[in-house]
């Protein structure tokens, strides 16, 4: 066996069994659906926030944008490591107070039970429980991202690999729910930040002629590779694309169930001002390594690499064996940390939103239903594991330029179609749950139609069109209460 591969496989093993140890320590306190879906709110907000940092980035940061931002180079760190945290930061400061207040006062546990508690309409749980299915398609990337790394450096099958990765992190969420989910994303986020560190420090050698030397490495690539703007690109073609359509999305991310849902683990205000430094600090630090792209393309050379394997060949051409195996057990902590969040999220959608809305009351009023929803979670973990590993292995075989534009296409209309609502929610006093409903279908409309319509020179890539979608939603909310609100004064 290789250095690599064994230094690799006695850190995996480590790492495996810390995380099952934490799984089953944590299988006493996951005892109901609110322990599994939240926790028991006794965690530290500084622990919270480094969960939200660690599920904020993940594989897709680690593994596959920097594929992207490999092929086209400086546009593609403006809009990914610039714009998209920029609006991640703000709409976190904006949204998680007022979130978490307005779910504690009712004991929330998942985005749908949030929606359809606040504007009265079971239904809408049922729908926006139905809609969060769509991250699946992240769970894919992850899935995909994961097995790439465990490949070339345990030296495994793609076949072995991923059966590795499914079965290893649905089975911990299995025992442990997110008491294990906090805990075992504290470690990652640690062994994360080692790694960001190692990466950062790869290209140093890049800027010993300083900034505008630096640049003018860039430029020898390509015409526009140092550019703001990559024209020759297909995600980052103008100032709309690199900025506006990002920093939309960053806006957008937050509401996506695994990550608006931390600030309901938190027990009081002060918590959330903790929890937000934290999580703003780590995360900067994670998207810088994007940068790692720019630096693969530089080191690497010769012919150009489909996005996907970039990172895993820039990891064996560029680090001695020790260091691979260190890196590979930070990527796969990324990539673990993010999936585990999802896992938690859908299967307490799927019992606490979906379920309960289309079985009789009788039923999910009963004393036993406490007990039955924490199985019926754990079922729906079991269904779903065979469906990531059927759609990850397609993806592999046939990817759409990067696996993160299927990600993408799936998540975005997620976030566009969820974000009016609780946008709404948050800062209006009125629940016109019909326009609410209106808003977030119009959204979905004209994400996945401009996308699979082939609408305007955009349609191929989704943070365009989902933000296109955002903007729809909302003249569609603001239309609506205008118009209501002239029929009203008509009216008297």
């Amino acid at each position: 066996m290789p250095d690599g591969s064994l230094y690799a496989w006695i850190f995996f093993s480590a790492y495996a069994a810390a995380i099952a140890g934490v799984a089953i320590w944590s299988r006493t306190r996951a005892r109901s659906m609110e322990s599994f879906s939240v926790g028991t709110r006794t965690v530290s907000p500084y622990f919270v926030g480094l969960s939200l940092a660690a599920n904020l980035t993940s594989a897709a940061t680690f593994v596959i944008n920097p594929g992207l931002i490999y092929l086209y180079g400086w546009s593609g760190m403006l809009g990914y490591a610039v714009a998209t945290p920029l609006g991640i930061y703000i709409a976190l400061v904006v949204f998680s107070k007022k979130f978490r207040s307005i779910g504690d006062r009712t004991r929330v546990i998942t985005v749908p039970q949030w929606i359809g508690d606040r504007f009265g309409a079971p239904m809408l749980k049922v729908y926006f429980s139905l809609l969060a299915l769509l991250q699946i398609t992240f769970l894919v990337l992850i899935v995909v991202g994961l097995s790439m790394v465990l490949r070339s450096t345990l030296g495994l099958s793609i076949e072995t690999a991923l059966m590795v990765v499914v079965g290893f992190t649905f089975g911990y969420i299995l025992l442990g729910g997110a008491s294990a989910h906090i805990m075992t994303n504290t470690i990652q986020a640690f062994i994360m930040i080692v790694v960001a560190v190692i990466f950062l420090a790869s290209g140093l050698e890049y800027f010993t002629d300083g900034i505008g030397g630096f640049f003018e490495r860039l430029s020898a690539v390509g015409p526009h590779y140092g550019a703001v703007v990559n024209p020759d690109s297909l995600l980052f073609r103008d100032w709309f694309e690199v900025f506006a359509a990002n920093f939309i999305i960053g806006i957008a991310i937050i509401l996506q169930p695994h990550i608006i849902s931390k600030s309901l683990y938190l027990r009081t205000e002060k918590d959330v001002n903790r929890y937000l430094g934290t999580a703003i600090v780590v995360a900067t630090l994670f998207f810088a390594v994007l940068m790692t792209g720019i630096f693969a393309r530089l080191s690497l050379g010769g012919e150009v690499l489909e996005p996907d394997v970039v990172v895993a060949t820039y990891i064996v051409h560029e680090f001695p064996p020790f260091l691979r195996a260190v890196i590979g057990l930070g990527i796969l902590s990324a990539g673990f940390s993010t999936l585990e969040g999802i896992l938690v999220a859908l299967s307490s959608i799927f019992a606490n939103d979906f379920l309960r809305g289309i079985l009789p009351e009788r039923v999910t009023a009963s004393e036993q239903w406490k007990l039955r929803s924490l199985r019926y979670a754990k079922f729906f973990l079991i269904a779903l594991a065979p469906v990531t590993l059927l759609l990850s292995w397609e993806q592999i075989l046939n990817p759409s330029l990067s696996v993160a534009i299927f990600a993408q296409n799936g998540v975005y209309g997620l976030f566009a179609a969820t974000f009016v609502p609780v946008l709404y929610g948050i800062f209006s006093e009125r629940t016109e749950t019909r326009l609410v409903f209106t808003a977030s279908l119009t959204a979905l409309i004209v994400h996945f139609g401009m996308y699979y319509g082939e609408i305007t020179m955009y349609h191929n890539n989704p943070g365009v069109t989902a933000a296109c979608a955002l903007i729809a939603s909302m003249l569609v909310m603001l239309g609506g209460r205008a118009l209501r609100r002239s029929v009203t004064e008509a009216e008297t």
